[in-house]
């Protein structure tokens, strides 16, 4: 029997005039909404960030499942109905991406694929080892050892009680986006697949953040910086249903929270305000980081920005893990592959805790930024504001990592997988450079001010000639600029869903059209540009 069919949020984040109340941005909104079938329900409207940030997210509902080609469809259609009133300067649809191979099931949160094959990760400490982090504990003074007194934000599926988690975590400061409530608590519900929740992922807040900061198994995991503290935030239940609107959210949360750093397993199309929010924790001191991807071929948003750090995985032997999206936006790499970490058992219920080999990038990242805390408590956050100044913290941290001999580079190492594999005790002994030494330093992604060529091609991994030849064969070369600037977002989404769209611009020669038809999750203005091109 089929599963009922409920209304289902669909998200666009627009950005109005400063004049402009919820009243009046709704009302915008409900007369484009009637103009676009399938589309119905009050419209919602709740503001982006700080009270006073004008960037708003508006919720209307229709009945296709979330990650369906005809609710992608129907998303863009209405960012393009309202980008056309002329009332918003941005207007961008939030819609969810698997920003993984649905096939290759690796995704950093199900299993540890062909693990009990590789014989060097049977130690549960084969990580730690691999980043010198003993050393790096030695060369730490008592007070600071471990991470004490580093607060780590966490926009992931929440937390629970887990033996191999046991961190501080600061239940007054976290927060569920998905609720809207205080608890961030992960409720654990069994992996059961949904037409609504085609894969969901409970346990994965937990599972990175054992990575973090856990207290260990008593059996030689732990992890990075256990003295750390976590606030987390429960922002995503399933890997095809991570709102970039919610992420946004969270990481203005952590700032609020005075977190010193952003830890994001995860990944997706991005849009502006998950940028901005980005940059003002940023400017405020903070070190952000994200997943690069699994199995997609892509570097997914956030990692994909210049204002936070991508990571890519490596498995043992500094072997570079084929499943790790990577590219020349790839800052630097950690481990990732048949790493150890809190699982859980879903056989039994309540499913048993359990610790387990898992692969994913995102388990790099969480290396990393249990790495990054160490680093902060070492120097001392305080002492790098004092230093260096507030907006430049994330700068010296990454001025580090690209020191010579922070990061391991074996033999045969790709760049693409950023400058090395990080290695803990040799970032803490590295010394702190001028200030002179670290302006302007930032992640490899593409900038702010880049345009839509340029952005693609960080995400993509292509020549901005190649991207620039592929948006003219795709969108017609006539007006071609203003055409990229209007459908970025829905290309962008396209080329993550869609390995045959993708085929276009990755093989020169090969058109995005080849197929005879543009994707399904296309939006009819996109088609009608495509069909007159």
């Amino acid at each position: 029997m089929s599963e009922p069919r409920a209304d289902q949020p669909l998200l666009i984040a627009v950005r109005p005039d400063d004049e402009m109340t919820d009243l009046a941005v709704a009302a915008i909104v409900a007369e484009a909404a009637a103009r676009v079938a399938g589309v119905g329900g009050p419209v919602e409207v709740r503001r982006l960030g700080p009270d006073g940030q004008r960037d708003r997210i508006v919720t209307v509902r229709v009945a296709d499942a979330i990650g369906s080609p005809t609710y992608a469809s129907t998303a863009w259609e209405l960012t393009h109905v309202l980008q056309d009133t002329g009332d918003f300067a941005v207007a961008e649809a939030d819609v969810p991406v698997r920003a993984f191979d649905p096939e290759a099931r690796a995704t950093g949160a199900f299993s540890g694929g062909d693990c009990g094959a590789d014989a060097a990760s049977e130690d549960h400490g084969w990580a730690l080892d691999a980043i010198g982090w003993q050393d790096a504990l030695a060369a730490m003074d008592p007070a600071t050892r471990g991470g004490a007194g580093i607060r780590v934000g966490h926009p992931d599926s929440g937390f629970s009680d887990h033996l191999a988690l046991g961190a501080e975590v600061d239940v007054a400061a976290d927060w569920d986006l998905i609720d809207d409530d205080d608890d961030a608590t992960d409720p654990l519900r069994p992996p059961n697949v949904t037409f609504f929740n085609p894969l969901p992922n409970p346990g994965h807040g937990t599972s990175t953040a054992s990575v973090i900061l856990g207290k260990g198994d008593g059996a030689g995991f732990s992890g990075v910086a256990p003295e750390a503290v976590l606030v987390p935030f429960r922002a995503t239940e399933s890997v095809v249903q991570v709102f970039d609107s919610d992420v946004a959210a969270a990481v203005h949360r952590a700032r609020a929270a005075g977190c010193h750093i952003v830890s994001m397993s995860l990944g997706g199309t991005g849009f502006f305000g998950l940028r901005e929010a980005i940059q003002q924790a940023v400017d405020d001191g903070m070190i952000v980081m994200a997943a690069a991807g699994n199995h997609v071929g892509v570097v997914t948003a956030p990692a994909s920005y210049d204002n936070c750090i991508a990571v890519a995985a490596t498995g043992t032997g500094d072997s570079m893990w084929p499943g790790s999206s990577r590219g020349a936006a790839v800052d630097v790499s950690a481990p990732g592959a048949c790493v150890w970490a809190a699982g859980f058992d879903w056989n039994v219920s309540p499913p048993n805790r359990v610790v387990e080999r898992t692969d994913g990038t995102s388990y790099a990242v969480a290396h990393l930024a249990g790495v990054s805390a160490l680093w902060l408590a070492h120097h001392g956050h305080a002492e790098l504001v004092r230093r260096f100044g507030r907006h430049r913290v994330q700068a010296v941290f990454l001025h580090q990592v690209r020191a010579p001999g922070v990061c391991a580079r074996p033999l045969g190492w790709d760049d693409d997988w950023g400058v090395g594999r990080i290695d803990a005790a040799a970032l803490l002994s590295q010394p702190l450079p001028d200030v002179s030494e670290v302006d302007g330093a930032r992640a490899f992604g593409a900038p702010a001010q880049a345009g839509p060529v340029e952005r693609i091609a960080a995400i993509t991994n292509v020549d901005p000639r190649r991207v620039r030849e592929w948006l003219a064969d795709t969108l017609g070369p006539a007006d071609l600029d203003a055409r990229a600037e209007r459908f970025e977002g829905e290309l962008v989404y396209l080329l993550l869903e869609d390995q045959s769209f993708r085929a276009g611009l990755a093989l020169p020669g090969l058109s995005a059209f080849s197929t005879g038809a543009p994707p399904a999750a296309a939006s009819p203005q996109l088609r009608a540009t495509m069909a007159g091109r």
